[in-house]
């Protein structure tokens, strides 16, 4: 659906499982426009929006240190 600022922080899980769903889509290559979006920017500071500006805007090597330090998250 459409979230308008009122609504947009209600959308949390609806943001979570868009970024799961795109990461994990082996066809998926542009994810910038994720950012984008009302919901996807509630979770500015979680580590799910860590983990997708990561691979939006970073290297390898910090994805790795993000693994590291998140390995739990990544495997649940």
């Amino acid at each position: 659906g459409t979230y308008t600022d009122e609504n947009a922080s209600y959308a949390r899980e609806d943001a979570i499982k868009c970024i799961v769903t795109a990461l994990a889509d082996p066809n998926s290559f542009l994810l910038d426009p994720l950012l984008e979006l009302k919901p996807v920017r509630f979770l500015e500071g979680e580590v799910i929006h860590d983990l997708l500006t990561i691979f939006v805007s970073e290297k390898l090597s910090s994805y790795q240190k993000f693994y590291e330090n998140h390995k739990e998250f990544v495997h649940s």
